[in-house]
C-alpha cells in the first residue's frame, strides 16, 4: 500500500480499507443467537468500521480548531502527514477496545436484525 492509498478520496473520506477486527471480549453481550454467523461478522465489521470512520473525523475536526502551528507548519505535506497519522490513530483505537461506539450500533442492530426476522416468520401466506 502507498502513501497515496491512505489519502482523503472523494467527499473526504479515506480511501485506506477497512479497519482490523476487533478482538472479542467475553465481557460484552452477544447478539441475538438467530442472527447467522456470518450475518454477526458482518454486522461486527461494518460496525467496527464505523466507529474508525467515527473516531477519524472527530480527530480530523479537532485538529481543525488548532492553529496548524505544528511540525510542519500549514504546508500540504504537514497536513498529509497528520490525515494519515488520524488514520492510522483512528484504525488503532477501533481494533483494540474503542470508545464503545461500535458496541452499541451491534447491539442496536442486532436487536433491530432480530425483531425483522421474528415478525418475517410470524407472517403465513393464506394460498386459497
Amino acid at each position: 500500500m502507498t502513501a497515496l492509498s491512505t489519502m482523503e478520496g472523494p467527499g473526504g473520506f479515506p480511501t485506506a480499507g477497512p479497519p482490523p477486527s476487533r478482538p472479542k471480549d467475553s465481557a460484552k453481550p452477544e447478539a441475538p443467537a438467530t442472527t447467522p454467523p456470518a450475518d454477526q461478522n458482518s454486522l461486527e465489521e461494518a460496525c467496527a468500521e464505523f466507529e474508525s470512520l467515527f473516531i477519524y473525523y472527530m480527530l480530523k475536526e479537532m485538529r481543525a480548531t488548532t492553529s496548524g502551528e505544528g511540525y510542519g507548519g500549514d504546508s500540504m505535506q504537514s497536513k498529509t502527514y497528520a490525515s494519515m497519522f488520524d488514520l492510522e490513530i483512528a484504525r488503532e483505537v477501533s481494533s483494540q477496545r474503542g470508545i464503545g461506539v461500535a458496541d452499541f450500533l451491534r447491539r442496536q442492530l442486532a436487536d433491530r436484525i432480530h425483531k425483522i426476522e421474528a415478525q418475517n416468520t410470524e407472517k403465513t401466506v393464506d394460498f386459497r
